[in-house]
């Protein structure tokens, strides 16, 4: 309401800053006309039952200041309650975003039942500063709090600042740090896709662990998969596939020349894998750096530089 009031320039109506003029002034009809607009506002804008008990008042003053004595009383069960869900208050299943905007509605809620007065000493007043302090890191500590333990990182971090960051440079950080996480959780799914891939090629393309079997007369004997006698006693650790372990997986060690194309010793599938791999792995490493470096708030210039020659030369050992 207050708002509506002060964009069309008729707050002063309501707090009696502007009262009415003499009968004989010219402009005692334009302030008559506004208070009746006003009060109609006031009256359309509560319920039925409020607006029937305001109804013989003359002034949008006496209305504003009869609705503030009866409803804007500091409530003390709902200060409690507010109180309450916000020391209460978790993360849980909700984003960085939710959880900020369900923390920040809850201190807006409690301020405006407890201001902190403002300041109109003749000298500068420490007191009302140092309250407004007191109260920005009490909504910086209750919203570290209430974070999941995946932040616990970067909230150990951030409450051993000095001094304490505003609540909202804490969210442009943990922000930052869910979009890492989100990035890493979509990199450990596409190695897993990966995986599973190369487990199928195995199956359609080697025979090893499949229905089909090579031979001549075996008529109606139970077919052979892949080495061995069929039984499925043995399992490779690396590509899945049963009755070889991963000491004899050719997936890994390469096929014999009288497995390949031509009788040459072509490991083309091979060295494709493990040149996939290499970059999968490079930039999972490349992630966790650049999360380690929001993390590391406090970390100097020169051991910033040291720990990026140190990337370097590990990307030249990879690549």
């Amino acid at each position: 309401m207050t708002v509506a009031l002060r964009s069309k320039h008729k707050l002063h109506f309501i707090n009696g800053a502007l009262p009415r003029p003499h009968d004989d002034d010219r402009d005692s009809i334009a302030w008559d006309r506004c208070n009746t607009m006003i009060m109609s506002w006031i009256s359309n804008s509560v319920d039925p039952e409020i607006s029937q008990s305001i109804l013989w008042m003359d002034t949008t003053s006496e209305i504003w200041k009869e609705l503030k004595e009866r409803f804007y009383q500091g409530d003390v069960f709902r200060i409690s309650d507010i109180q309450e869900e916000i020391y209460t208050l978790r993360q849980g299943d909700s984003s960085i975003s939710a959880y900020y905007t369900k923390m920040k509605k809850l201190w807006q809620e409690l301020d405006n039942f407890r201001p902190i007065p403002e300041i109109f000493c003749l000298e500068n007043c420490q007191a009302i500063v140092k309250m407004k302090e007191y109260r920005d890191s009490d909504q910086v500590i209750r919203f570290l709090k209430g974070l999941n333990d995946q932040y616990s990182v970067v909230r150990s971090q951030i409450m051993l600042m000095e001094p304490l960051p505003n609540i909202g440079k804490v969210y442009s950080l943990l922000v930052q740090q869910e979009r890492q996480s989100l990035l890493v959780f979509d990199e450990s799914k596409l190695l897993a896709a990966n995986g599973y891939s190369s487990q199928g090629n195995g199956n359609q393309n080697y025979g090893r662990g499949s229905n089909s079997y090579r031979g001549k007369g075996n008529g109606g004997r139970k077919p052979s998969y892949g080495r061995g006698k069929g039984k499925g006693n043995k399992l490779c650790t690396h590509c899945g596939m049963t009755n070889h372990i991963i000491d004899d997986c050719f997936q890994k060690h390469g096929f014999p020349p009288h497995m390949q194309r031509g009788g040459a010793v072509n490991n083309c599938i091979t060295v494709e894998v493990k040149r996939i791999q290499n970059q999968l792995l490079m930039r999972r490493i490349m992630v966790t750096w650049i999360q380690a470096s929001y993390t590391l708030l406090q970390i100097s210039t020169r051991l910033y530089w040291l720990f990026f020659k140190i990337l370097q030369q590990m990307c030249h050992l990879i690549a």
